[in-house]
């Protein structure tokens, strides 16, 4: 059941919804979010925001949210993780999530999207800026070479198969590394 999303008062938030959107907010994330809040089923209200694709495609949505036990959540297409899994201190697991979340909009972070399943949301990201993971997934041959990369802004879209095309002696967009995500 989805829960009723109502216009942010900040004094109507629970305790860890405004030290999120405090978090948040000290980001200045350029993109242009929507601030929401949604009503739990204890009565108290909780932080909402979803970030809209520039493309107006569904399937690059970002939305960020308290989960269940009030742990920020991160979601793009699909994939999803939680701000404890990138480290159990509660701040830096957030501005961990928050940094990643950044990087999403700026382009490194992609979605893979496998034309073949139709119109699904994509579920797995890719780092770009992580050359063994871009190189990985280049040599795997049972990924499909038709795996479109889907950036959130559509700026940065490519494909499997235009990367693999590329000449050997040009070097992929990708610049060094900045650690792997923490899975959900």
């Amino acid at each position: 059941m989805t829960k009723e999303k109502l216009p942010i008062v900040e004094e109507e938030l629970d305790e860890h919804s405004r030290w999120f959107l405090t978090a948040f907010n000290k980001r200045g994330i350029q993109a242009a979010p929507n601030l929401q809040m949604e009503r739990r089923q204890d009565g108290t209200c909780a932080l909402f925001v979803t970030i809209p694709s520039p493309t107006s495609d569904r399937r690059r949505l970002i939305s960020l949210w308290l989960d269940e036990k009030r742990i920020p959540t991160l979601q793009f297409g699909a994939w999803h993780t939680h701000a404890d899994l990138w480290d159990r201190i509660p701040e830096s697991g957030l501005q961990k999530m928050l940094d990643y979340l950044e990087r999403i909009i700026n382009g490194e972070i992609v979605l893979t999207e496998f034309p073949t399943v139709g119109n699904a949301i994509p579920h797995r990201v890719l780092d770009m800026a992580e050359p063994d993971d871009v190189l990985d997934m280049l040599t795997d041959p049972d990924e499909p070479s038709d795996m479109n990369l889907l950036s959130w802004s559509g700026y940065e879209d490519d494909s499997l198969n235009d990367l693999r095309g590329r000449p050997h002696n040009k070097p992929l967009k990708l610049t060094v590394g900045r650690g792997r995500p923490p899975a959900a």
